[in-house]
């Protein structure tokens, strides 16, 4: 059965930005594991993020320029030195975008397979709609459970073994995974700037709880990755925790554990500020050196770390999902599954006209799978921002293939929505299921004309077709003069169209019930003249 297609946005920008060249550097020596730090704090950094007190301190720039380089050349350096100290890097999920010079975003489509399709910068795509670059042939990589994307390459959970495997875009057929976790079930991943971290555990089990094993991605002279074991993430009172999911950033891993609450570990942890954390977060998104999360109760977002990356999250605003840009940070609404971003973002880009069941964020640009078609659509954080992705055509999942119900406040995905007759389930297996949040609102200009059940999400229905006052409040049509005599004249025309037929159906019903009544009253009238006819006529015989 071939892959279900749909109409893509696509982007185009035209604007020149000059982006930092990779810099090859070895990774750091093996260091001590600090796992928390000494203070929990939410930063309330309000500070621009085109100013940074490291970068502007720091007497030689990453770049190899001296303490006092020119005037000309300050703005620039400041801008390249912020975003190489915030790239993001985004939680699990059915979609995920690779960062850096060789960043991509690949997802799992909807063809009941669960196969992987890719796509690149200027327009280098695994869809048959578009250019075709061969290093990002779909045709090269397994099929997937889940994504997740690190710094130049991605990771994902097989769908038919639960083992990890890893590749970039240079090499989509070489896994990067070391031969001694390369058997490893594993049930989560996640991956960082230069690691990826597991939690050990089928993927399709109920069980979904076990302990983590990490490893290290290393970029050679030749611009090629490898993997290799490595000590950085090793501590002896992170080995013998259980956790349920992790996600990863520069030089730090953080998860939710079993008894509760949030645990980061790896050489770069303590500058997260992230120490004592009972609370248990739903959804996790990483920036290179912050962590934002959404908490199990409120459904608020938390976040702690450099706040240059992530800034004040909002307030009073539940999610569901997150996903880490360069400086900035996107998340789904619970109410209405709407896209908000908080950071350095054009918030006129992100697209109103559909909620999204999932998203990913590369530095610049997001992706997204809009929950109505399940069709890809992609938008850049700001307007002068590049580069350009070309999304592939094909219709993505919208949640990753789970057991079990889905439980309250969800629904089961229904295939039968995608009008194709072979296909029964966007999952490989037949027990398997895509779970998704419920919705309970609708994005602006829609209204709610259904509510959400086992195996559908509320539907929502533009507000130009609204017609009563059910849905004025939503549609914010109640105070309108003009639509409540519309609402005049069509229940007076309504009364006038009944009555009319009401009447019609009375004068029917008597004349059908007179009818008979006239007809016997003339055969009665006609029988007795011709009776009476008939006697006067043999009187007058008689007499004669």
């Amino acid at each position: 059965m071939a892959t279900p297609t749909f109409t893509a946005h696509h982007l185009h920008d035209n604007s020149s930005l000059v982006t930092p060249q990779r810099t090859l550097a070895p990774p750091p020596p093996p260091a001590p594991t600090t796992i928390f730090s000494s203070s929990l704090h939410e930063s309330t950094d309000s500070h621009s993020p085109n100013r940074n007190p490291q970068t502007m301190t720091n007497p030689k720039t990453p770049y190899g320029f001296s303490n006092s380089p020119p005037l000309f050349l300050i703005p620039p350096l400041i801008f390249l030195s912020l975003i190489e100290i915030a790239s993001g890097f985004g939680s699990m999920g059915p979609i995920s975008a690779s960062f850096g010079d060789n960043g991509f975003f690949c997802a799992i489509d909807a063809s009941g397979k669960q196969a992987v399709i890719c796509w690149g910068k200027n327009a280098t795509s695994s869809s048959p709609s578009s250019s075709s670059n061969p290093s990002l042939s779909s045709s090269q990589i397994p099929s997937m459970a889940a994504l997740a994307g690190g710094d130049g390459f991605l990771c994902g959970i097989l769908s038919n073994s639960s083992q990890a495997y890893c590749w970039n875009l240079n090499g989509s057929s070489t896994d990067l995974v070391p031969e001694s976790f390369k058997t490893t079930a594993y049930s989560h991943i996640s991956a960082g700037k230069n690691h990826v971290c597991a939690v050990r555990g089928s993927y399709y089990s109920d069980n979904d709880l076990g302990t983590v094993d990490c490893w290290e991605i290393v970029w050679k002279s030749d611009n090629s990755l490898s993997s290799k074991q490595s000590t950085l993430f090793y501590d002896p009172n992170v080995s013998s925790l259980v956790f349920k999911k992790v996600v990863s950033g520069d030089g730090f891993s953080c998860g939710v554990v079993r008894e509760g609450g949030l645990v980061c570990f790896g050489p770069k942890s303590a500058g997260l500020g992230v120490s004592g954390v009972s609370e248990n977060f739903v959804a996790l998104a990483s920036g290179i050196g912050s962590l934002c999360g959404v908490s199990e109760v409120s459904g608020e977002v938390k976040c702690w770390g450099n706040g240059n990356s992530f800034l004040t999250p909002p307030v009073g605003i539940g999610f569901i999902s997150l996903a880490a840009g360069a400086q900035h940070f996107c998340g789904i609404r619970e109410n209405n599954h709407a896209v908000e971003c908080w950071g350095s973002f054009n918030s006129s880009l992100i697209p109103k006209g559909s909620g999204f069941s999932t998203i990913a964020s590369s530095e610049f640009v997001t992706c997204g799978i809009r929950e109505v078609d399940l069709v890809l659509d992609c938008w850049f954080a700001n307007i002068s921002s590049q580069p350009d992705y070309d999304p592939p055509l094909q219709l993505c999942s919208p949640g990753l293939c789970t057991p079990g119900s889905c439980g309250e406040g969800k629904f089961a995905f229904n295939a039968s929505i995608l009008n194709e007759p072979d296909l029964t389930s966007l999952c490989v297996r037949k027990d398997l299921k895509i779970c998704s949040r419920c919705g309970v609102n609708c994005s602006e200009g829609f209204f709610p004309s259904s509510t959400c059940s086992e195996n559908a999400d509320r539907v929502c229905t533009a507000c130009s077709l609204c017609q009563n006052s059910s849905c004025w409040d939503v549609c914010k049509l109640q105070s309108s003069p003009e639509m409540q005599r519309k609402h005049d004249r069509q229940f007076h025309r309504l009364v006038l169209i009944i009555g009319s037929s009401a009447s019609s159906f009375v004068l029917i019903v008597i004349g059908w019930c007179l009818l008979p009544r006239d007809c016997h009253k003339k055969q009665r009238r006609e029988k007795t003249i011709s009776v009476l006819y008939w006697q006067t006529g043999h009187r007058e015989r008689h007499e004669w």
